[in-house]
């Protein structure tokens, strides 16, 4: 039997902040906890406004020093909190800064060293000014610790696509995707959080949850709802993500600003009380409407929509066609157009059956995704460069 690892999670942010990296580190660092293996997330701020705020795990907060060097000065609290706590590996979590750091950093080069790049910190799409990578300064960076990194990870082809641009041999890149909480939903109830936001029983809701930014499509699931209104005047659709608030002049241009709730920043879990949870168990249908797939992963909030029960539909991007096989597990649709968008969410709003025979295989599809079967694949990782080494 194979001993339990030392294992640190190296992160520049971490919850109570809200994003899907946030989320990734919390679901893996729970996983490996409850596999037995002794983890701690280490590396984020809010060491003097979040240390009171406790997890099933350690999470190490080092106080930010204002100056100059900020890498330096995060390295030396990494070797400072390896040197006191030991590690078997360090997986950090974004190649830059994290992975950078950590690849810089003394103390590290006799640990392994894996890097999981979440998102803008690997992938790039000029025309919308997205990815770290455009800065000639901070791809340099990227760009060496990717290749002085054990192993990288992917939860996609595209991703897999853009760490081999940056340097990484095909060889160290590990196909791992993102996982989802099958247990979280079952016991979900929608009837308190449909009162929360003014949301009828009768109320058909569709839902897409994520941080606005361009990429995300918004706009154009806002520009679907006119048309779904037509057939479904008791749709709403509700947008969970910080940053939104952006969107409310195209909501009141479209006059549907009774049709469309922007809800902020939901916490997953707050007061003992997952509202995120209950919001997904009162959908009825979950639509991730990516413009582009240069820059899309494994989407995390698409899986929950899946383990929840909803019908999914999606755009034909890359990330999007890793999880939705067409009219099997999900509906794809072309990008940029809210005409699509609208027919397809109008027809399995229309059509019982097909919405249960979708819902169906993607419940069967989403249970091989969970994130202690993800966990073990991250371990399987670490002990092969832990082999390597020895």
């Amino acid at each position: 039997m194979n001993d339990p690892l030392n294992i640190v999670l190296y992160v520049n942010n971490f919850l109570p902040a809200i994003g899907g990296r946030e989320m990734v580190v919390f679901q893996l660092a729970r996983a490996l906890t409850d596999i037995g293996h002794q983890v701690r997330v280490l590396g984020p701020s809010g060491f003097f406004t979040h240390r009171k705020v406790k997890f099933a795990f350690p999470v190490h907060r080092w106080p930010k020093l204002c100056g100059l060097f900020p890498e330096q000065i995060a390295g030396m609290s990494l070797s400072a909190d390896l040197r006191l706590w030991g590690a078997d590996v360090v997986h950090a979590h974004n190649t830059y800064p994290t992975g950078y750091v950590a690849s810089r950093t003394a103390a590290t080069r006799t640990v392994p060293l894996i890097i999981t790049p979440h998102g803008a910190d690997i992938q790039t799409i000029p025309k919308l000014s997205y990815g770290h990578r455009l800065n000639p300064v901070i791809r340099e960076k990227i760009d060496a610790a990717v290749v002085a990194a054990d192993r990288v990870t992917a939860i996609s082809e595209n991703v897999a696509a853009a760490l081999t641009e940056a340097g990484a041999v095909r060889e160290k890149i590990c196909m791992i995707p993102n996982g989802v909480d099958t247990r979280r939903f079952p016991a979900a109830d929608g009837a308190a959080v449909r009162a929360e936001f003014g949301l009828g029983e009768q109320t058909r809701l569709i839902l897409t949850v994520g941080n606005y930014e361009p990429r995300r499509g918004h706009e154009n699931l806002i520009k679907s709802m006119p048309s779904i209104l037509e057939k479904h005047s008791a749709a709403r659709l509700v947008i969970v993500g910080r940053n939104t608030e952006g969107l409310s002049g195209l909501i009141k241009k479209l006059g549907l600003q009774r049709k469309v709730v922007l809800t902020g920043s939901i916490q997953p879990m707050a007061n003992d009380r997952d509202r995120l949870g209950e919001l997904y168990g009162a959908s009825d249908v979950y639509v991730s409407a990516g413009v582009s797939g240069d820059a899309e992963g494994l989407s995390l909030a698409m899986l929950d929509g899946m383990a929840a029960g909803l019908t999914v539909v999606a755009t034909d991007i890359s990330g999007n066609r890793d999880l939705i096989e067409h009219d099997v597990s999900g509906i794809l649709v072309k990008p940029g157009e809210p005409s699509a968008l609208s027919a397809e969410i109008s027809k399995v709003l229309d059509t019982p059956d097909l919405s249960a025979r979708l819902r169906q295989r993607s419940s069967e599809l989403v249970a091989g995704f969970d994130w202690r079967a993800i966990a073990e694949r991250y371990v399987d990782v670490y002990r092969e460069v832990l082999r390597e080494r020895s």
